[in-house]
């Protein structure tokens, strides 16, 4: 049997270029080589990469999530700006604690607005007592060690973040307001609400507080013919005992009234056939209440005749 020869490319190639051919075989090598090399390089860089973004993010995640555990239970729940409170304690009149109901003046935090992530929670509240206000909190550390930084700035830059503060079991929120220098410019405190709310009371918990500082209690009411009454106010702004009516509302909202319309007022029965406004004025243990009249002209509303007398029991 004859020996078949494979074909040899270098064979063929006189002696002068064997060397030429090694040298650019052993050449295409290196490149081959280093081609090689520089992909894996490039593969464990994204791997590292990859590995450094997902362990970041954990991280991320394992102190937003301790952050949170930390902060709910203590910051949920209904929050009034604590200055109006007192203000309405010392002046019994909306009227005159409106002045202090600036920004930031209510807010409410649901336990179920967490988002998916577990990072942030949404929050509603009131700015100003007279627009309706939506911004989220987010679970990382801010400037204090139990401040969390808030989803709201204002035009000239500066910013906000919520913190609180824990004295003999009462704890009282505070949004601290910082410059763009990252100092503080105010803090507010706000108290919470910690009555249980009915599904028929009044939603709005700045309401509902000055239901609470002005009105909620039994009376012995006296009319203007001399009768007697026993009644009661409350929180939520329901009346029991008060013949024909269900409900009563007190107005806190000055901002765009005309000035003939800034007086105290108080309404049996708001928006309902039944309605009744009053013209209030509190004094000590004793409300008076006065009839409620519009001029003709209906530019501005007057206090009428006495109706009710009302001697908190």
């Amino acid at each position: 049997m004859l020996e078949t020869k494979r074909n040899n490319p270098k064979s063929q190639l006189p002696d002068n270029q064997c060397f030429f051919f090694r040298y650019t075989k052993k050449r295409n090598k290196k490149k081959c080589y280093i081609s090689k090399m520089k992909h894996i390089v490039t593969i464990l860089s994204i791997a590292v990469l990859f590995t450094a973004c997902k362990s970041g993010t954990e991280t991320q995640n394992t102190e937003a999530e301790a952050i949170a555990a930390r902060v709910k239970p203590i910051i949920q729940g209904t929050w009034v700006m604590t200055d109006y409170i007192t203000s309405l304690q010392q002046t019994k009149s909306p009227l005159a604690s409106s002045k202090v109901l600036k920004d930031i003046v209510m807010l409410d935090i649901l336990a179920d607005s967490i988002n998916d992530k577990g990072d942030s929670m949404g929050v509603s509240g009131s700015l100003n007592n007279h627009e309706g206000l939506a911004f989220n909190i987010y679970f990382r550390k801010g400037h204090t060690e139990t401040a969390i930084p808030m989803e709201y700035t204002d035009n000239d830059g500066s910013f906000y973040e919520l913190d609180y503060t824990i004295a003999n079991n009462d704890t009282t929120l505070v949004v601290n307001h910082y410059g763009k220098d990252n100092k503080v410019i105010a803090k507010r405190d706000f108290t919470k609400w910690k009555q249980p709310v009915a599904d028929y009371d009044e939603p709005s918990p700045l309401q509902r507080t000055v239901n609470k500082v002005l009105f909620a209690g039994k009376y012995r009411a006296t009319d203007d013919a001399g009768k007697t009454y026993d009644w009661e106010l409350t929180n939520g702004g329901i009346l029991l005992g008060v013949e024909g009516h269900k409900t009563y509302y007190v107005f806190t909202d000055f901002i765009a009234e005309e000035e003939g319309y800034l007086v105290d007022e108080m309404c049996f029965d708001e928006h309902e056939k039944t309605q009744k406004p009053f013209i209030f004025s509190i004094k000590g243990d004793t409300t008076y209440l006065y009839q409620a009249k519009e001029n003709n002209e209906r530019t501005k509303i007057e206090k009428g005749d006495l109706k009710y007398t009302l001697l908190k029991q």
